[in-house]
């Protein structure tokens, strides 16, 4: 294909230094290398993990900065490195999360959201899609049909990483069963969707926000229960005493994992999902009988497929708030805030 004009600078919205607020700069056009694409963004998801990384104190994770900011990203193909014949200028992707080392066992075997080798990511350590253009392997792209990689960024982890957990523990959930969503927002409105798609369970959502839960229950919650000091009691009497098979935890502060596990049956499943810093103690007498607790973390490359496939089927409602480029720190503080309806997304395409 034809190489677009080369551009020497572009401009990037950053992480400067731990403990300061991130800015604009400009940085180097990256070219992409063998096995490499360009692309040209259109729109970049920003989620609450960014937050910590805005506040994060020097030491707190195990890289620095700077890098350019944005891990879930969508936009079309713009050049592509040796070896790349079966993408053209102009088609439309979606970029999954990475990167990844395609050489370790968990890769090798289908896991490769565990790449062991994956110390750092794109838009967390590394460069992410804050910025005109992102270069990124080949296999980590999605080609994209019917979508629009304005809005799409999302589904690289706010749709990606509720798909990997639901389908996890969606054996479990025939009928009658009960699955609780804590924390109704972007990855929670997700899983709800997901659980009416690929279960049979009752589906209770608990959000602290009225907003969110009013969506929760468009979304296909049979129940909706705000938060609140009381909420283990409140959900214990709506499952008449006997809790539910399946706990989503998208919050992961110490009250929603000790709700979670408070709630849990016997043979159950606890997903910890969001990193919100929470701790809880798991021994004989806080965890039912051969009930399985696990961390939630992303989702494989087939499973990104997946979602962009289901999403391609109208099967997916995607709720987005647009931000333009300049607006990135207002976009930012709006997901802080958590006044935002849906996903906040910044567009750079204008």
């Amino acid at each position: 294909m034809e190489r677009s004009a080369t551009v020497a600078t572009m401009t990037a919205f950053r992480m400067f230094e731990w403990g300061r607020p991130p800015g604009y700069q400009d940085v180097p056009v990256p070219d992409p290398g063998p096995g490499e694409v360009r692309v040209k963004m259109a729109g970049v998801g920003l989620c609450h993990t960014d937050i910590h990384f805005i506040h994060a104190s020097k030491g707190a994770f195990p890289y620095d900065p700077p890098f350019t900011l944005g891990h879930e990203n969508g936009g079309w193909i713009d050049d592509v490195g040796a070896g790349v014949d079966d993408l053209d200028a102009g088609t439309p992707v979606l970029v999954g999360l990475g990167p990844k080392c395609w050489r370790c066992v968990e890769c090798l075997s289908g896991r490769d959201n565990i790449c062991r080798n994956r110390a750092k990511g794109r838009g967390w350590g590394e460069d992410g899609g804050l910025a005109e253009f992102l270069v990124v392997p080949r296999r980590e792209v999605v080609p994209l049909n019917t979508l629009d990689p304005r809005v799409v960024g999302p589904l690289a982890d706010a749709g990606l990483t509720p798909y990997h957990a639901v389908r996890k523990i969606a054996p479990k959930l025939s009928a009658p069963s009960t699955a609780i969503v804590l924390g109704a927002g972007g990855l929670g409105g997700y899983a709800i969707q997901y659980l009416k798609l690929f279960t049979a369970a009752r589906i209770i959502a608990v959000d602290t926000a009225p907003h969110r839960l009013a969506r929760a229950a468009e979304l296909g919650a049979d129940d909706t229960v705000p938060s609140g000091p009381n909420v283990t009691d409140t959900l214990r009497e709506l499952t008449d005493g006997r809790g539910a098979e399946a706990l989503f935890d998208f919050v992961g502060i110490d009250a929603t994992m000790r709700t979670a596990l408070a709630l849990a049956t016997p043979g159950g499943t606890v997903a910890i999902v969001g990193a919100g810093g929470g701790t809880v103690d798991v021994g004989w007498g806080s965890l039912p009988p051969l009930c399985d607790l696990f961390i939630s973390f992303g989702g494989t490359t087939a499973d990104l497929h997946a979602v962009v496939a289901l999403a391609e089927a109208g099967k997916l409602q995607m709720d987005v708030e647009l931000f333009g480029f300049s607006q990135a720190a207002e976009a930012y503080a709006r997901v802080e805030a958590g006044d935002l309806p849906g996903r906040a997304v910044v567009t750079l395409d204008g």
